[in-house]
């Protein structure tokens, strides 16, 4: 899997969201992390090296960018890692650690019993 910073990552959300961007787009998404548009252009040409995202069309100046990534797959990888990496890959110990916490509403946990009822 392409390792991606999350600093990548958040750049790699605005397109997924908006399903393809300009830089623009993506640095007005992106006002409430305070990162000057140079960073975040930075940040674009390195997921174009990775092959994360990809250029769909060009007029003048202005490129357009798509996720070559598939979020729903990436987001499920990247919780395997987690999971191996935190939890010895052990989804049951991961659940625990959550409810402990006490980090789960009770909404959120009736949620998630509605999920595991219909599995």
């Amino acid at each position: 899997m392409i390792k991606i910073s999350n600093a990548e990552l958040e750049v790699l959300k605005v397109i997924w969201q908006l399903k393809e961007a300009t830089s623009l787009e993506i640095i007005k998404h992106l006002q409430h992390c305070n990162w000057n548009a140079n960073t975040i252009r930075t940040l674009i040409n390195r997921l174009i090296t990775k092959k994360a995202i990809g250029i769909s069309k060009r007029e003048g100046k202005t490129y357009t960018y798509v996720p070559l990534i598939d979020e729903k797959l990436y987001k499920q990888k990247r919780a395997k890692q987690f999971i191996d990496q935190f939890h010895n890959g052990s989804v049951r110990d991961m659940l625990l650690t959550f409810v402990e916490s006490g980090d789960l509403s009770r909404d959120e946990l009736e949620k998630m019993m509605e999920l595991f009822d219909k599995r």
